[in-house]
This record gives C-alpha cells, structure tokens and sequence, in this order.
C-alpha cells in the first residue's frame, strides 16, 4: 500500500491505495467512532461498514474515479447508493431520484454514467448476487481495523 490523498465531497484526505483498493478512515458524529472508506477500484464503488450509527449494515456508493496523479485520486459520487445488510446477499438500492435530477440539472451527462453502471453490474454480480464475495475479499484484511 502506498500513502494517496483522496479528495471527495468530504474534503482532501490522506488514505492508502494499491491497485485493487483505496481506503481512508475518518471520524463518524452520528456514529461516535471512525468509520473505514474502502474504495473498489475496478468496479467504481466505495464501500462503508455501520456509518451513521448503523449496526450490522454496510452502504456503497456508486462514484466516479478520476486520477489526479499518482498520489492523488479524486472521487465524485454518482447518487446511487446500495444497502447492504449484514454480509449480504440481502441489500437494496435507493435514490435513482437524484440521478434523473442530477441529469435533469446538468449536474452529469449520461456519458458520465456509462462506465460506473457497467461497474455497478460487474459489482453486484462479483460480490452480492447468489452469496457471492462479500465483503470483499481484497478489503477483508483490512475490515478488522475499521469495526
């Protein structure tokens, strides 16, 4: 793992990356703990276990990965978010409203969704469709660290 800056909507923070996976942690209010970020590289998710407060949920966002440099990625989410209860299979999605008026608004083009939806598919199928691996493989070293 290699340190990286991974800038998003909650500001520049430091993490670490290899090619698979990015990851920072950062401190939840609502949760009074901090909460571990991991970021699927290939399948343009970001993945956290019990934010807010939850118990025994995880939530994934749909995002879109940009890289700045080699010590800096940028991500930007893309209003889909999936919750997954406990180590799934069981999960759900929500808020297909903010895409259309994320797209309504201009906020993104329909260009800009292609490759994540096509990631979002691969990330449904890889890991939660008919108990597959989830979480993760790749982020399990790192999940005892972050509970």
């Amino acid at each position: 793992m290699k340190t990286v800056k991974i800038i998003s909507r909650l500001g520049e923070i430091d993490g670490f990356a290899n090619e698979e996976i990015a990851y920072f942690d950062k401190y939840d209010p609502k949760a009074d703990k901090v909460v571990r970020h991991f970021i699927l590289l290939d399948e343009n998710i970001k993945l956290m276990y019990e934010p807010w407060g939850w118990k025994n949920e995880w939530y994934a966002d749909l995002i879109d990965i940009q890289y700045i440099n080699s010590s800096e990625i940028e991500i930007k989410d893309l209003f889909i978010d999936i919750i997954i209860e406990g180590n799934g299979p069981t999960y759900r999605m929500i808020d297909f409203e903010d895409v259309i008026k994320a797209l309504k608004n201009k906020k993104i083009g329909i260009e800009e969704l292609e490759t994540p939806f096509k990631k979002l598919q691969q990330f449904l199928d890889n890991h939660l469709h008919k108990g597959k691996d989830f979480p993760p493989s790749v982020i399990r070293p790192l999940i005892s660290n972050s509970r």
